[in-house]
């Protein structure tokens, strides 16, 4: 079965970057892959010295295995949509668990895999929580807090859950264990139509947006440090979240917002 996943998640990759040219668009914004950019995977994570890591991670690895992911995120595709899924998925009854709570930590700025419906925060992340919480034996505990800061709470609480599409990279596991990946991604380029962009070297000189502690921050903070933006003029905005971001492209305050694939499809929708 890992095998199994392994070439799933290889293959997503693969698609992922057939498309880098292909952008997602509705209206005055599109969204585009960054061409020359590596992909990269997400993990859930659990601080490395917790004293049920080996417990919290088998679960995850469980779930990530046995759970049909391209239905779990064509549900949540829908539900973001306000559209009725297509597809059904079981929800298991956490009430009568006896194990305590799992205390997992997310942001909900980053449809499809953790948004609010309402009241409610749902998405990807949250429910593969609630599997894991169901071998557990553990009720789900889960706090919406700025992205920047889940790696820190996870590393120095013990049993914490970060469960925020969260990239799995060599500086992290210095503090976190991860589970196998679960969904790979690319970053992407938000901007208006007459200005869709597709190489990092279109926006020297212009003020990008992103959303701090990401993939897409460090990556920009780089460029402009020793990369291809260094010396022009390029500027990083620090947002807490991506919509938060993308409503500053929307008022002007910034020329384009640089964040991971699916949510900056969800953002342009």
């Amino acid at each position: 079965m890992k095998k199994f996943l392994t070439a799933i998640l290889a293959c997503a990759l693969a698609l992922v970057m057939m498309v880098a040219t292909v952008g997602c668009s509705n209206g005055k914004y599109v969204a585009n892959a960054i061409e020359g950019i590596e992909g990269e995977e997400f993990g859930f994570a659990v601080g490395k010295n917790s004293s049920k890591k080996t417990e919290i991670l088998n679960a995850m690895n469980e779930v990530i295995e046995e759970t049909n992911m391209l239905d779990v995120f064509a549900y949540y595709n829908d539900i973001y949509d306000e559209k009725t899924p297509s597809v059904t998925l079981q929800f298991p009854n956490l009430s009568d668990n006896t194990a305590g709570a799992l205390k997992v930590y997310t942001e909900s700025g980053f449809a499809p895999y953790e948004f609010y419906d309402g009241d409610d925060l749902v998405g990807v992340d949250v429910y593969l929580m609630s599997l894991v919480c169901e071998k557990l034996n553990m009720t789900l505990d889960v706090t919406d807090t700025d992205f920047d800061g889940i790696c820190g709470k996870v590393a120095t609480e013990d049993n914490a859950v970060g469960a925020a599409g969260i990239t799995i990279t060599e500086e992290r596991k210095n503090t976190l264990a991860f589970s196998n990946p679960y969904d790979s991604s690319i970053q992407y380029i938000i901007s208006t139509k007459d200005q869709a962009f597709t190489k990092l070297e279109q926006l020297q000189g212009k003020k990008i947006g992103v959303q701090k502690g990401t993939t897409g921050w460090l990556l920009i903070t780089e460029e402009i440090e020793s990369g291809v933006l260094k010396d022009t003029g390029t500027t990083v905005v620090d947002y807490v979240s991506g919509p938060v971001a993308f409503t500053a492209l929307k008022t002007g305050k910034v020329d384009f917002v640089v964040i991971d694939k699916l949510p900056a499809l969800s953002l342009v929708k």
